[in-house]
């Protein structure tokens, strides 16, 4: 009977929300009545005297709402006549006009069109084809409507038409005809008959101010009636030469902060709506390919060419349809459809790309490791004998024996200086009346940088293949009735290390230069390399990097089928704009994968048997056997498969100066890669309603489901409303028009949410669940630090309390601006306030019993706040020369309102107030100078090493005498996440050519870089390799820089901890500026060449390494392309 009840509730619920959209349609519906009674009571009085049409026609307009259609030829206007008439209906005078003409007119919606009567006049020519009649109608492009009036002129002659009432026209033509479509504000427009019997001509605004249209969600609208705050860009815009689309974003569109995390082939770049304003679950927004939700990595796959758009989603007016899915903010990617009414047209690029490593870190040469080696020994234990002879010093320097006195530069050694990849594309575009499509079909080659030997069993370099074919294709069964299917395929061949790459970047780091050759010599018969190592302990050898990285391979096959299904019906005969749309899509993903790996033959080298007279001599030993066979794994499959529906009603109409739409949707998606599936299901809606294209009011909402909570919480309704004024339209505009010709204001303020709430923090799935073991051990501990233990079960998770989504109040407020017909101005200025952020109570206790099950709570809370501008100025500064410039800005502020701590002794321990994105450490007040500094500085024994002149010395922060984890401080409100993000750039055309270049950028950002610690043997690695800069600056006893980039040196961690902490020390600035791309092209028949580049040259004060990536990172890469695109 529960149940019942509740689905009773939520049928009265969506028959509350069809009540109130017709309660808002019927008044706009009466309007339509209202016309036909103008037309019967409006009368004229009026006496005119030999005047022409003309005059009558601009008297008529002049004292009423009527106002005049007709093609120039169908009458003479200036033909003159005379008339009186007395209190007489529109009828009544366009009869007395217009008898014994052949003249006719037609009356709607306060339009009079005038046609001539007959057969238009055939276009006579020697040996013309055989004539017949076309039908057709032409439509606005963005908005469906029919266009009164449009001229029809056959092209080369001087017969034509206009279109009628209804927007529709019929005409004599030949396959040969080409028509001419004109009418005033939109663009001129020419077709080619060829075999078509039936046209659907759409006309283009020639102002693309007025007539840009956006995507929104699960729809479109005129960009100046959008009261959200939305970002587009096209595709094309987001080309570069490299396979990873995610990768073009940075700094492209206001309110998305990119951040790159690696250059290795098949990785994607980090990137955020409004940065980051939450913690312990999703921060990423939703991501919808022409409606359906996929990965960043399905997103990275799909090339630009196949790109129409994307559209990025960030205020709550925009996202409150998405409602649970909704609160990071939503990227909505549409791929190309086929063009009504035009041939094929095919496409056809090919690009190869070189592709060289930058800024990698530079690593000091063997002879100055062991002088440094020898300086650490003794700064920390003065008059210890040196491990490094001078003698074998200058012998490494000089190279006098690679394998007895190596000098391994292992950066060099196990990475290439250059590769190259290959790109091909092609995509087919076209459609008649009933059916048009789009195909496209990608290659993607990618090789990766490591230098593997020739000899090795197998190639284990990174070697990426990706195919990607996008079908797109729509069918007309009825005038009424369209079919359209969207398929994404995407099949994927990795081969590659069975390994992380920065895994192999560590080990160069960690491995000294000095102790063994990368390989030896190959003696006659080896049937393996001889990869050169050492004794690290009790038989315990070194890893060598250079055998690591040969060591193994791996191969995946991937591949992912995204097919949606869509069905339109339009529902005119019971409503005029309204229609019906149902959408099924089905994703299935599968991978398979195995790998390989071989046990390398390591040697040393005997040195103590080296002998100078002889240098080239030496005696070897092997010290681990390997293996002269490949192993090989089994395979390893893995998939995913993921249904989605959804259904909506849509309506759009114009009454007059007022147009309302309406928008209302069910959804239901399950996603499944195990035994139980993810579900959710809701239902959205959205009212629009324009006045006079001056008064813009939208709603939006969101009533969504989640299988996470308990089955009476889990729906919640997320509404949103916004408002826009375009102030450029008022009468008191008008004489700033030429100045400011568009200038609209909007604001919204909305409820969105998020379900992931907590999930990378180990939040459970199901919040409502408790989780018991049974399994024997303590099941329950209590103490201060969890010291007791009682025998039985165990509760390893509490079910969570009043568990709720996680929501986000959005407020935002904006303009947008169109100055001097050639500028574009964006502003938005937004705060968002997120609460009931599920996380890990930090204020219970262990002695409660909580040491092991410390329960979650819905109480963690978060500020963002921020601006975005971006402004686009384009000019045809001379006859065939175009400039456009763009650039936009992001900033964004946050800070945790709420956050459940323990309960500290100072507020600065606390995380609460503070930004998400800070950086926490020790406040550093320099180098020590002396014995006498450190006696009376506070005591810093709790570090656990001798503290010495040259060591860091950190403030006392809370006064009591001792530097502990309590003085630890916010150093700085900036973290790695930067909180400025801006790009821009400049194309210009000139005839054929083009050239185009664009830079990005971040500012107010820090870099941490305490980890970084030479020499100090692990108990796998043994010393560390050197850093140049540490070579290059550091305290020394000789040289006691109080300014050395680096503090004194040790050779183990226990004489350095104090040095390797965070504090303001290792703070860096992480600010740069990136050349990201360049493009020149030239424009022949039927081709364009081009050159174009990625990752050009970086500007910033941190010249260590790459300011976007860490030091072990897979480095960005520097890309020239050469490219040819053919057009058919």
């Amino acid at each position: 009977m529960k149940n019942n009840n509740i689905n009773f509730l939520a049928r009265v619920k969506i028959v509350r929300i069809l009540l109130i959209f017709s309660i808002c349609f019927l008044p706009l519906s009466l309007k339509a009545v209202n016309n036909d009674r103008y037309v019967q009571e409006k009368t004229f009085t009026f006496e005119l005297i030999n005047k022409s049409y003309r005059d009558f026609f601009n008297y008529i307009e002049k004292n009423s709402e009527f106002i005049f259609f007709y093609y120039d030829k169908t009458i003479d206007a200036n033909k003159k006549i005379s008339l009186r008439v007395e209190n007489a209906s529109i009828l009544f005078v366009l009869n007395k006009l217009f008898q014994d003409t052949d003249i006719k007119y037609e009356i709607k919606d306060r339009q009079i069109s005038l046609k001539k009567e007959g057969k238009v006049v055939p276009q006579k020519k020697k040996g013309e084809e055989q004539k017949r009649k076309v039908y057709g109608t032409v439509t606005d492009a963005s908005s469906g409507e029919s266009l009164v009036g449009v001229s029809i002129l056959v092209e080369g002659a001087d017969n034509g038409t206009i279109t009628d009432l209804d927007g529709k026209f019929s005409i004599e033509v030949s396959s040969k005809t080409e028509l001419v479509f004109s009418y005033i504000g939109y663009k001129k427009q020419t077709l080619l008959v060829g075999d078509l019997g039936v046209l659907n001509v759409k006309m283009k605004s020639d102002n693309e101010v007025l007539d840009e249209v956006v995507i929104v969600g699960a729809g479109t609208q005129k960009k100046v009636s959008v009261t959200g705050s939305i970002a587009t860009v096209k595709g094309a815009e987001l080309k570069l030469p490299s396979s990873s689309l995610t990768n073009g974003l940075t700094g492209r569109l206001a309110g998305v902060v990119s951040v790159a995390t690696s250059g290795e082939p098949g990785s994607s770049s980090e990137f955020y709506i409004r940065g980051i304003s939450t913690f312990g679950g999703r921060a990423t927004p939703l991501i919808l390919l022409d409606g359906v939700e996929i990965s960043a990595t399905d997103l990275d796959r799909i090339p630009a060419e196949s790109i129409e758009s994307f559209s990025i989603l960030k205020d709550a007016s925009a996202t409150a349809i998405y409602g649970a899915r909704g609160a990071n903010g939503v990227m909505l990617v549409t791929t190309k459809s086929g063009i009504e009414n035009t041939k094929a047209q095919i496409n056809v690029s090919f690009e190869n790309s070189f592709v060289t490593p930058r800024n990698m870190v530079e690593y000091a040469d063997g002879a100055t490791w062991m002088e440094k080696y020898n300086e650490a020994v003794l700064a920390r234990t003065p008059g210890q004998e040196l491990p490094y002879s001078q003698q074998r010093i200058d012998n490494t320097r000089a190279g006098v024996n690679p394998y007895v006195f190596p000098d391994v530069d292992w950066y060099d050694l196990l990475f290439k200086d250059m590769t190259m990849n290959q790109r091909a594309n092609v995509n087919l575009q076209g459609g008649g009346q009933k059916v048009v499509y789009y195909m496209s079909l990608q290659a993607n080659h990618d090789t990766g940088l490591l230098d593997i030997p020739n000899t090795n069993s197998f190639d284990n370099n990174i070697n990426r293949w990706n195919y990607t074919f996008q079908n797109n294709i729509s069918y007309k069964v009825t005038p009424t009735t369209k079919m359209e299917l969207r398929m994404n395929a995407q099949i994927g061949n990795s081969k590659g290390p069975n390994y992380s790459t920065s895994d192999l970047f560590n080990y160069a780091y960690q491995t000294s230069p000095v102790f063994f050759p990368a390989v030896l010599p190959a003696l006659e018969g080896d049937k393996h390399i001889r990869y050169g190592n050492a004794y690290l302990s009790s038989g315990r050898v070194y890893t060598n990097p250079y055998a690591f990285m040969s060591s193994s391979f791996k191969e995946v096959n991937f591949n992912t089928l995204n097919t949606s299904l869509s069905v339109e019906q339009k529902l005119d005969f019971i409503t005029k704009g309204l229609k019906v749309k149902a959408m099924v899509n089905f994703k299935a993903w599968s991978e398979s994968s195995y790998n390989r790996s071989i046990s390398p033959w390591f040697y040393r080298v005997l040195g103590d048997e080296w002998s100078a007279k002889d240098p080239t001599t030496f005696n070897v030993e092997q010290i681990k056997r390997g293996s002269d066979y490949i192993s090989e794994s089994g395979l390893s499959r893995s998939s995913d498969n993921t249904f989605y529906f959804d259904a909506r009603l849509d309506y759009n109409r114009r009454f007059g100066d007022h147009t309302v739409g309406a928008m209302l949707m069910y959804m239901q998606r399950e996603f499944r890669n195990k035994v139980l599936p993810n579900r959710n299901q809701g239902l959205s809606g959205r009212f629009t309603y324009d006045c006079m294209n001056k008064y813009l009011v939208e709603f939006n909402f969101g009533y969504n489901g989640t299988e996470r909570l308990a089955k009476n919480d889990r729906f919640e309704f997320f509404p949103a409303v916004s408002l826009g004024w375009v102030i450029s339209n008022e009468k008191f505009w008008e004489p700033i028009t030429n100045y400011v010709d568009f200038l609209k204001l909007r604001t919204s303020y909305g409820l969105v949410g998020s379900d992931e709430t907590g999930t990378s923090a180990g939040a459970a799935h199901f919040l409502y669940q408790n989780e018991v073991n049974m399994t024997n051990g303590y099941g329950f501990t209590t103490g201060s630090a969890g010291e007791y233990g009682r025998w039985g079960p165990q509760i390893v998770r509490l079910a969570v309390e009043n568990a709720h989504w996680e929501r986000v109040k959005k407020f935002n407020i904006g303009f947008d601006a169109h100055f001097f017909d050639q500028l574009n101005v964006t502003f938005d200025y937004f705060y968002d306030r997120r609460d009931r952020i599920l996380m890990k109570r930090g204020t219970f206790p262990m002695i409660m019993g909580y040491e092991r099950s410390i329960p979650w709570s819905n109480v963690g809370k978060v500020d963002n706040k921020g601006v975005e501008l971006s402004v686009n100025w384009n000019k045809e500064i001379l006859k065939d020369l175009v400039v456009d410039v763009r650039a936009n800005m992001t900033y964004n502020i946050n800070k945790y309102v709420y956050k459940d701590e323990p309960n500290y002794p100072y507020i600065w321990q606390m995380d609460t107030g503070k930004p998400l994105s800070s950086t926490v450490g020790y406040v550093a007040d320099g180098l020590f100078k002396d014995q006498a500094e450190i006696d009376g500085w506070a005591d810093m024994s709790d570090f656990g090493n001798e503290i010495m002149p040259g060591d860091i010395k950190y403030r006392d922060v809370n006064g009591d005498g001792r530097i502990t984890e309590e003085d630890k401080v916010m150093i700085s409100p900036f973290g790695n996440m930067p909180r400025i993000q801006y790009g821009f750039g400049l194309s210009v055309a000139y005839k054929n050519f083009d050239f185009g270049v664009f830079f990005n950028g971040s500012a107010q950002r820090k870099i941490m870089i305490n980890n970084i610690v030479p020499f100090c043997a692990s108990d796998t690695n043994g010393e560390r390799n050197l850093m140049k800069w540490i070579a290059d600056s550091h305290w020394s006893v000789a040289t006691p820089n109080p300014n050395a980039a680096y503090p004194r040196l040790g050779i183990v961690n226990s004489q350095v901890s104090s040095n390797t902490v965070p504090s303001n020390y290792w703070m860096r600035n992480g600010n740069f500026l990136r050349f990201k791309t360049f493009e020149v092209g030239y424009r022949l028949p039927y081709c364009r060449i081009y050159v174009n580049g990625d990752n050009l040259a970086v500007w910033s004060p941190f010249k260590l390494w790459d300011p976007e990536l860490n030091y072990n990172s897979y480095p960005l890469q520097r890309v020239i392309n050469i490219g040819a695109q053919f057009t058919f």
